[in-house]
């Protein structure tokens, strides 16, 4: 990844702001009330300068809300609160907001998803949870499938699952279209893992959303957050887990921060802790 200059960021006290008017690196700094913590008479600002409406959100939030977001998520990408805004930040626009070990975590989330843009990337799709991923150049001379460096599963490289035994990749189209309960298994294996909860597995579906999953019938890290979800019944057990890896993710009973404990191959083992 290429490095980026970065500017030093000190929160301006009351006897630097008007220093750091002339030298902040931020835009339309105004003073007022937070609108996210209600902080009165604070420095508002916006990160962008494609933010062109007024600030209200003060630097400490801006600081929190990204950390948060990349601590528990793994998000490498955020955009703009501000009603009707969504302007989309640079990295040198937040890495002002975050200090190093979250820099490096950005910046190989950042890597993985340039590699995800490569037509011939794709990350291992192992039942087990691999969570590896590679680039398989020479896709074209092979007979579809090809070997995981990590684990050794055989993927199919079309279809990005396990490979298909018995049919090669126009055969298993064909079935597909003909056999409604096949197109259903292709589905069911494509998009659906099982919770890494040796007392549950459970089938979880992964329809939309971050890579954060709990082991419930909506399918999102969201529903943890809520207390009085049952996560849909007795046959769901509320883990929550990494969708690359399946390693599982558990909750600081204090600080209610993620523990991850994702396997090393995967994208987010940065995160560990």
């Amino acid at each position: 990844m290429m490095s980026r200059t970065r500017k030093t960021l000190t929160t301006p006290s009351s006897g630097e702001e008007k220093k750091a008017a002339n030298n902040s690196s931020f835009y339309n700094e105004q003073k007022g009330d937070c609108s996210v913590c209600a902080e009165s008479d604070v420095l508002l600002v916006n990160l962008s300068k494609h933010c062109t409406h007024p600030a209200t959100s003060c630097i400490d939030c801006h600081r929190q809300s990204i950390t948060t977001d990349i601590k528990s998520k793994g998000m490498s990408s955020f955009t703009c609160a501000a009603p009707n805004c969504n302007r989309k930040y640079e990295p040198d626009e937040y890495y002002p907001l975050i200090d190093a070990q979250l820099i490096k975590i950005v910046d190989k989330l950042l890597l993985s998803k340039f590699l995800e843009s490569n037509a011939e990337f794709r990350w291992c799709k192992s039942v087990k949870g691999c969570g590896a991923g590679q680039l398989v150049a020479n896709h074209r001379e092979l007979l579809g499938y090809y070997t995981c460096h990590a684990c050794g599963q055989m993927m199919c490289f079309r279809h990005s699952v396990p490979w298909h035994t018995g049919f090669d990749c126009t055969e298993f189209d064909a079935e597909k279209a003909r056999n409604p309960e096949f197109a259903s298994n292709a589905a069911v294996a494509e998009f659906t893992k099982q919770c890494p909860n040796e007392h549950c597995k459970t089938p979880i579906m992964k329809h939309e959303g971050c890579d954060v999953m709990t082991c419930c019938r909506f399918g999102t890290h969201a529903c943890g957050e809520t207390k009085n979800c049952d996560h849909g019944g007795r046959n769901y057990c509320g883990q929550r887990f990494c969708w690359i890896c399946l390693g599982k993710i558990d909750i600081n009973p204090i600080t209610k921060a993620f523990i991850r404990h994702c396997k090393p191959n995967c994208k987010y083992s940065s995160l560990n802790g």
